[in-house]
This record gives C-alpha cells, sequence and structure tokens, in this order.
C-alpha cells in the first residue's frame, strides 16, 4: 500500500506569495494609470495654452459715442472743433472716427467745414522731441465753404489728409471743386487755407460759367 501525505504550506509564507504576486499585477496598473494621467494633464495646459493664445485681446483703451471736441490755438481762441458719431482710441495711439465733422475758425470765425464717412487721427513725428496730429478723412469727403457774401465753394474727393496745425488740405485722389461759376476736377490737390491757396496736379479740367444779371 503507498500512502500519502499532504502538508499545507504555512500560512503565513502562502500570504507573502500572494502578496507578492498581488504587488506584481499592481505595478504595471499604477504605472499606466500615472502616465495617463501625465499625459492627459500636459494636453490640457497644452490646449488651455493654444486656446489663451488664440483669444484676441483688447487693443484698445477708450470708447465713445457722440463726442464734440473743441481744441484750441495757441492763443487760447478756438482752432477746430471735431463731433463724431463714434469713437475709438486704440492702444498704439491711433483714434477711428465714425460720421466726423470738422469746423475751422480763423480769427474767431467759423470760415471751413470738413464732413466725412469715416476718420483716423494719429501722431506723425515732425522732430525728435515733437509729434503733430493729422486727420485722415474717407469715404464721401466733403469740404464746403460760405463766407460773408454768400459765395460758395465745394471741394468732394474719397480721401483727405488734414493738417489742424498747418490749416493745409492735400489728396492724391480725384478731386472736384465746385463755386458759384467754376467747376474744376483734378488728380491731386493741396491747399493751404490759411493763404486761400489752392494748387492742382494732375489732369486738371474745369469749366467757367460767368455771372448772370
Amino acid at each position: 500500500m503507498v500512502s500519502s501525505s499532504y502538508t499545507p504550506p504555512d500560512a503565513p509564507h502562502a500570504m507573502q506569495i500572494t502578496m507578492q504576486r498581488l504587488f506584481i499585477l499592481l505595478v504595471p496598473s499604477l504605472i499606466a494609470i500615472g502616465l495617463y494621467l501625465g499625459i492627459s494633464s500636459i494636453e490640457s495646459v497644452g490646449n488651455q495654452t493654444e486656446d489663451n493664445h488664440n483669444t484676441p485681446s483688447l487693443n484698445y483703451d477708450a470708447y465713445s459715442e457722440g463726442i464734440n471736441t473743441i481744441l484750441y490755438d495757441a492763443q487760447g481762441g478756438i482752432n477746430y472743433t471735431l463731433n463724431a458719431v463714434r469713437q475709438i482710441h486704440f492702444n498704439n495711439d491711433v483714434t477711428e472716427l465714425e460720421k466726423p465733422f470738422i469746423r475751422l475758425f480763423q480769427d474767431g470765425y467759423s470760415r471751413w467745414n470738413i464732413a466725412a464717412n469715416s476718420g483716423r487721427i494719429s501722431a506723425v513725428a515732425t522732430t525728435a522731441d515733437t509729434s503733430n496730429q493729422t486727420i485722415e478723412l474717407s469715404g464721401n469727403v466733403e469740404v464746403y465753404n460760405l463766407d460773408k457774401y454768400g459765395n460758395r465753394i465745394i471741394m468732394s474727393t474719397d480721401f483727405l489728409s488734414f493738417d489742424p496745425e498747418m490749416e493745409t488740405l492735400q489728396t492724391d485722389r480725384p478731386v472736384t471743386i465746385i463755386t458759384d461759376y467754376l467747376l474744376q476736377t483734378s488728380i491731386g490737390m493741396f491747399v493751404n487755407l490759411k493763404l486761400d491757396k489752392i494748387e492742382f496736379h494732375n489732369e486738371i479740367r474745369g469749366s467757367y460759367e460767368q455771372a448772370k444779371n
């Protein structure tokens, strides 16, 4: 007769083997979970950074509607007034205007008026330490004047640069000038309002009509 006997393993030793196997199985799982969380965190930060980078930042620092501005000369007299439906001042010191209307004063009286669809005010450096503002007007630009005798003059173009300090106007675009007796067209024009002097540049054409009694 063959007899056999079975000796159960020592309980603490069996538990130790089981714990070792459990530890061996858990380590790869924990590593995989750690890698997943790390990658997800990196992708989240990357997406957030990309979203922040693509989000446009505000590039203006002032906004107003229905503006009415009065500018004075060195002697304290009114140089010109500026009205606009809307004004936006940008961080680069440029101001955009909607429907600007300018009235120029000479010797305390309003002489010239300028209207346009839009305008832009920017500072132009004249020397190393000083700068001068220039107003660029676009879209249905009209410069008109009516003197004390009732004589009128209207200048029309689609772009005009106005220097308030020098009181000059200039454009390289087609321009039309209408008075009570004259119709003048030209490509390009320079006007000195202080001297009441107009210079036409190219393709100058005009017609004159004698006054009627």
